[in-house]
């Protein structure tokens, strides 16, 4: 009897574990956080999406969207089914489709869009759509009681990337700011400042000296030395091109 009970849990685990599909993982990260992964593919070759939602007992805050955008209905109803709360909060890192691509999809749901001001101005001059909210480079939230704060520490990977903060968790959302340790390559820079990046990550090391958890924007989250990979990949793409530092 045993056995099977244990079967069943394992079985259960891993159907949280996939959610709806290949194509949308669930993983969680701690009692109220889940890291929730996406798909597309770029130059033939195909990327994971990391974000992350939280749970809170007055509804979820969703850290970027999805970046595949059929995956939007499945993340809600899988939100409704798992944890019986609607997605009341969204924030979004920057203005790429991987990030905030699903901002009018959240916000006529019933949710409040929160980005950065460059974010919008951005998004606004591509004729996207854009977050109801908008805050400067510092910004603290407190969403169903969970406190975060949104930070623009410098231009990088695009020009208005920042990163999440949750301090009682000690967990940093990077967003495409930050590379996974497994990352080999400095990855979509067409918006980008390759040379400013080198200086915001160490802006980065600076302030979140005591994150015990670092979710990059893509690959494999579960590791250590992101940011450390993230210098060494900038550090090399720099040198190979020529590109001083600020």
């Amino acid at each position: 009897m045993r056995k099977i009970l244990c079967s069943i849990a394992l079985l259960a685990c891993s159907v949280f574990a996939h959610a709806q599909s290949d194509k949308l993982k669930i993983e969680k990260l701690n009692d109220n956080m889940y890291v929730y992964i996406t798909y597309q593919e770029f130059k033939g070759v195909l990327y994971s999406s990391n974000a992350l939602y939280v749970v809170t007992d007055e509804g979820v805050i969703l850290i970027d969207t999805p970046w595949d955008k059929d995956q939007y209905v499945p993340l809600v109803e899988h939100i409704k089914r798992e944890h019986n709360k609607e997605i009341k909060w969204v924030v979004t890192t920057h203005f790429h489709e991987d990030r905030s691509g699903g901002l009018d999809f959240f916000k006529k749901l019933g949710a409040k869009t929160y980005t950065y001001s460059l974010t919008n101005e951005i998004l606004k001059q591509r004729n996207e759509p854009q977050a109801e909210h908008t805050f400067g480079k510092e910004k603290s939230f407190t969403f169903g009681k969970e406190k975060l704060s949104v930070y623009f520490l410098g231009e990088g990977h695009s020009l208005d990337n920042t990163v999440v903060w949750f301090p009682k968790e000690k967990v940093l959302v990077g967003g495409c700011l930050i590379k996974s340790a497994e990352a080999t390559t400095i990855g979509n820079i067409v918006d980008g400042n390759t040379a400013a990046w080198p200086a915001t990550m160490k802006e980065v090391k600076r302030k979140f000296k005591q994150a015990k958890t670092i979710i990059p924007g893509h690959d494999e989250w579960k590791m250590s030395g992101h940011i450390e990979n993230t210098e060494r990949i900038i550090s090399t793409y720099n040198q190979q091109h020529s590109i001083k530092n600020d």
